[in-house]
């Protein structure tokens, strides 16, 4: 799976100036050093990597497989108490058609 990740944005929008000045870092992402500018992107990969590997843990996937047949199942009886409702609806409708 590959990501294009704008390091710029992330850097120049998600971090605040507060924090940008309380550290010493300039507001612009191409203003910082070549340097300070390796280690960002690799603390945002980093971070992504660890936020993905955290997301696909295999227990959290399985507890999320057996939430999601639950929520299947249930949404299965659903749609059959709607489509009972629907059919007895149907069949009313019929039976006063015939009345008249």
């Amino acid at each position: 799976m590959t990501t294009n990740t704008n390091y710029q944005q992330l850097f120049e929008d998600e971090l605040s100036a507060q924090f940008k000045d309380s550290v010493q870092l300039p507001s612009h992402f191409f203003d910082l050093t070549s340097a300070q500018r390796l280690m960002i992107e690799t603390l945002i990969d980093l971070g992504y990597k660890r936020a993905v590997e955290d997301a696909l843990d295999p227990e959290v996937l399985a507890e999320t497989s057996s939430l999601s047949a639950e929520m299947a199942s249930q949404l299965y009886n659903f749609a059959n108490i709607i489509n009972g409702y629907l059919g007895e609806q149907d069949n009313s409708d019929l039976v006063s058609q015939d009345e008249e």
